[in-house]
C-alpha cells in the first residue's frame, strides 16, 4: 500500500514565512528606533545651541549693565550730572565713609501709636 506521504505535510511553508515576517518586523522596528533616537539627538543639540546663545546674550547684557552702573555711579559722572542744576539736592555733598549719616528735618512717622489723639470726625444725626 502506497500511502500519500504528502498528505500530512504543509503545502505552504508557514513556519518559514512566519520567521521571515518576524525578522523583517524586528529589523524595521530597529530602523525606526534608530531614526527616532537620531531625531531626538538633533533636537537636543539644537536646544543646547539655543540655550548657549541665550547664555552668551545674557552675560553680554549683564556686562553692559555693570559697565553702565559703574559709569553712572562714579563720582565724576554724578558731579557732571549735578553741576548744571544746583537746585537738585543742593548739589553734591561729600559724606566721608567714617562719619555716620545724620537725618535732619526728618518727617514724622505715618501712623498713630496711641489712640488718645483721635477725634470724632462727625456726629450721628438725631431724628427729631
Amino acid at each position: 500500500m502506497s500511502a500519500n506521504r504528502r498528505r500530512h505535510a504543509n503545502v505552504v511553508p508557514l513556519a518559514s514565512i512566519l520567521m521571515w515576517i518576524l525578522v523583517c518586523a524586528f529589523v524595521g522596528g530597529a530602523g525606526l528606533g534608530y531614526v527616532s533616537l537620531k531625531n531626538q539627538l538633533h533636537e537636543g543639540a539644537d536646544e543646547i545651541r539655543k540655550l548657549e546663545r541665550e547664555i552668551g546674550q545674557t552675560s553680554t547684557r549683564i556686562t553692559d549693565v555693570k559697565n553702565e552702573i559703574n559709569k553712572r555711579s562714579s563720582v565724576d559722572a554724578l558731579k557732571k550730572q549735578y553741576d548744571g542744576d544746583k537746585s537738585k539736592l543742593g548739589g553734591l555733598v561729600y559724606i566721608p565713609a567714617d562719619e555716620p549719616i545724620v537725618w535732619m528735618n526728618r518727617p514724622p512717622a505715618n501712623g498713630l501709636a496711641t489712640t488718645d489723639k483721635l477725634q470724632q470726625a462727625s456726629t450721628h444725626p438725631t431724628i427729631r
